[in-house]
């Protein structure tokens, strides 16, 4: 079984590549023009920030939560 920071395809270790933002919610991109000028569409849209790990044997690319990602 892999380690907190090996790669669950080859078992190298991941090399953290950041921190990211991603939009949750909301409304699609073509419904979003529509809606007001987009600023009513956004109303329930979120960030939720995953941490970005990147294998550099294999090119496994995984996403955490930033508060699981081992120190550095």
């Amino acid at each position: 079984m892999a380690t907190n920071d090996e790669c669950l395809r080859c078992g190298e270790t991941m090399e953290i590549a950041g921190v990211q933002d991603f939009r949750t919610g909301g409304t699609p991109g073509g419904l979003r023009r529509m809606v007001s000028g987009g600023q009513w569409a956004q109303v329930d849209e979120d960030l939720l920030p995953l941490g970005v790990l990147v294998c550099g044997s294999c090119g496994y690319v995984e996403l955490r939560v930033p508060e699981s990602l081992p120190d550095r």
